[in-house]
């Protein structure tokens, strides 16, 4: 798949697309065959590819126990970004958190817990941007936003992967699309070598 290009995968719950997407971003290890991402071994450069991509889940990797500036400056300072507090300030704004930016994150909505998880992944630079059920939880507003950032990380050059089982929102902004079923590709669109790669056919994950 070319680089910037957006990516549906769709398909029903269950069909495996959560596993997919945590095995590209390291987080499952494959119980077999290989892959590369970014250029890099599933396998063997774990730290390669996290340092690149990005993952946005129903319930995010952030911390409960920090407010959202602070887990916003963490994950800057993580990614070795010397970005300002007006600077975090302005993309708590910008997905409707400046509010609610000195709030610990335990009492966030899931909705509200995604607009601070698509506040990190903007702030950090980005080769792949991995994105499971973006528009679940949120509302008219909280979905055009979404739409807005994989526009943003197209132009970027950013790779994303929009994994939904609501076809008709994760088409709206993507180029290509892919149909997973029972963790095996039925049909993909424009360029089906890359899509069948990604779908790592022979990833077979120990977590589905």
């Amino acid at each position: 798949m070319e680089r910037g290009t957006t990516l549906a995968l769709v398909g029903p719950n269950g069909a495996g697309k959560t596993t997919l997407l945590k095995c590209l971003a390291t987080l499952l290890r494959p119980s077999g065959g290989e892959g590369r991402v970014c250029g890099f071994s599933l396998r063997e450069d774990a730290d390669a590819i996290r340092e690149r991509t990005g993952l946005l889940t129903v319930r995010g990797y952030v911390y409960d126990e920090l407010t959202a500036e602070e887990n916003l400056w963490f994950t800057a300072r993580m990614a070795r970004l010397g970005l300002s507090r007006e600077s975090l300030r302005a993309e708590l704004e910008r997905v409707g958190l400046d509010r609610a930016a000195d709030q610990r994150v335990r009492t966030f909505s899931t909705g509200m817990r995604k607009r601070l998880v698509l506040a990190q992944l903007r702030i950090r630079p980005l080769e792949l941007a991995l994105l499971d059920e973006p528009y679940a939880g949120l509302d008219t507003q909280g979905m055009a936003l979404v739409d807005e950032y994989v526009r943003e990380f197209r132009a970027a050059g950013t790779t994303v992967i929009l994994a939904s089982h609501q076809a008709g929102e994760a088409t709206r902004t993507a180029e290509r699309t892919a149909v997973l079923r029972g963790g095996k590709l039925e049909f993909a669109d424009h360029d089906r070598a890359a899509a069948t790669h990604l779908s790592a056919h022979s990833l077979g994950a120990q977590d589905r």
